[in-house]
């Protein structure tokens, strides 16, 4: 599992709605609105499907930037085929 965190910067009259659509995304979880920030977390099973999640976030009208804060890998089957190769 891969844990994300990241803030979705939008534009301020759309922070709301942006906040609602992210709710109801798989895996995404909304933490805080602060001004035009909405602080999220991304839950997927890789980090290709976290970052498939994350860059689905700029398609929503009223989001101007996505930023990565933090990432928690846990048993990713990728991180773990490249270190099966490795050794």
């Amino acid at each position: 599992m891969v844990i994300s965190s990241l803030f979705v910067e939008t534009q301020p009259q759309a922070t709301a709605r942006v906040a609602e659509e992210l709710a109801k995304l798989p895996g995404v979880e909304v933490h805080e609105v602060v001004e035009y920030k909405v602080v999220v977390t991304i839950e997927a099973g890789s980090v290709d499907e976290s970052q498939e999640i994350a860059n689905g976030f700029v398609t929503l009208p009223g989001v101007i930037g996505v930023n990565l804060v933090y990432v928690n890998f846990e048993e990713d089957p990728l991180i773990e085929r490249a270190r099966q190769m490795r050794r």
